[in-house]
């Protein structure tokens, strides 16, 4: 991983945005999913607005004119009130290893916290080692399958949840 300088990490701007068209292009390059990107049209009120969801951001991470990656914060209708899920965390793979993901999960966390809540929860697929390795290595500690932890929460039971105390 390179180390970034103080000028390159006060380029980064992170942007909230509520328009669709800012990120899927950004989505598809990073190969979310279709099924994902349903649910995405979903809860951004295209076609049958998801009533699953009480709480969603999603942001930009941008230097420049570049758009690098996407980052989101969801809270399901039946969660926790201080509970939070990360959403549409993603990053260009030519920014990925320089601290870029770093800096926007540390953005991410700031901003759950700013909204009130006090613990991170993600899930990724069990085969995605690298993710799974990023959120331990930004403080997550895994909690298990999906299926055991929150069985219908996720889009699939061997999917793997972890949460971090903000």
């Amino acid at each position: 991983m390179h180390n970034l300088n103080q000028t390159a990490i006060n380029s980064l701007k992170i942007i909230q945005t509520t328009d669709i068209v800012d990120f899927i292009p950004l989505l598809k390059e990073l190969e979310f999913g279709e099924k994902f990107h349903l649910h995405m049209l979903q809860w951004c009120g295209i076609g049958k607005r998801d009533q699953s969801l009480t709480f969603w951001q999603v942001y930009l991470a941008k230097l420049e004119t570049e758009t690098i990656g996407v980052m989101g914060l969801y809270q399901l209708v039946d969660s926790p009130p201080d509970i939070v899920w990360i959403g549409w965390f993603g990053l260009r793979p030519k920014h990925r290893r320089q601290g870029w993901g770093k800096i926007m999960m540390n953005n991410l966390k700031e901003y759950a916290l700013d909204f009130g809540f006090k613990q991170l929860w993600v899930y990724t697929n069990y085969p995605n080692l690298a993710a799974i390795s990023f959120y331990e290595n930004s403080g997550f500690v895994k909690l298990g399958a999906a299926a055991e932890v929150c069985p219908g929460k996720t889009f699939s039971l061997s999917d793997i949840i972890l949460r971090v105390n903000i």
